[in-house]
């Protein structure tokens, strides 16, 4: 079965971190809920604490989609688009390796 994976890293400035980390604790609990995602994991990097990676996984395109229309990712993504953050964001389709 193909699962959709994304990886996404936002460094994010230091005077918009308080803001950021209210947006993505909102966005990574209830996206854990959604129907079709499998994991959404948010990492700070110890070696640089504006840094973050988040790994997302859902079933398949149509989840990635319902993802995408909510208000929290919504919130996230207007907060990257402000400047917040720089951000990349790695998309593949494909299967777990150990299947």
């Amino acid at each position: 079965m193909p699962v959709v994976g994304l990886v996404v890293e936002a460094i994010v400035k230091e005077d918009k971190m308080d803001h950021f980390l209210q947006l993505i604790e909102a966005d990574a609990v209830a996206s854990r809920n959604e129907p079709g995602c499998l994991r959404f994991d948010v990492v700070q990097a110890q070696d640089d604490p504006n840094k973050f990676i988040f790994y997302e996984l859902y079933t398949d395109d149509d989840a990635v989609a319902y993802h995408n229309e909510q208000q929290y990712l919504k919130d996230v993504i207007a907060f990257f688009d402000e400047g917040g953050a720089e951000v990349v964001v790695k998309k593949a389709t494909g299967k777990f390796m150990t299947d």
